[in-house]
């Protein structure tokens, strides 16, 4: 099963803009899990964040792909999909 993690911080403006984005983003058969780094540091530590925000996207728990930054919403569909 895919999944994508979403690592932000209730303090980071860029994190606000993706999240606005993230409302108009096709998941189909993604489930979107939002982690904020402030509160889950295990998370945080076991994907090697460095920055927010960051999507790791990961199937059966493996990680496939990363972006960090602000991504319009079909790129984030393409990042997620393609």
């Amino acid at each position: 099963m895919k999944q994508l993690l979403k690592f932000s911080a209730s303090w980071c403006g860029p994190c606000k803009s993706l999240a606005g984005v993230m409302k108009n983003v096709d998941f189909k058969d993604v489930e979107m899990k939002e982690i904020d780094i402030d509160e889950d540091m295990d998370s945080v530590k076991k994907y090697g964040v460095r920055g927010v925000p960051t999507m790791v996207l990961v199937n059966n728990g493996v990680e496939v792909k990363r972006h960090t930054g602000v991504l319009m919403a079909d790129k984030i569909e393409e990042f997620i999909h393609g």
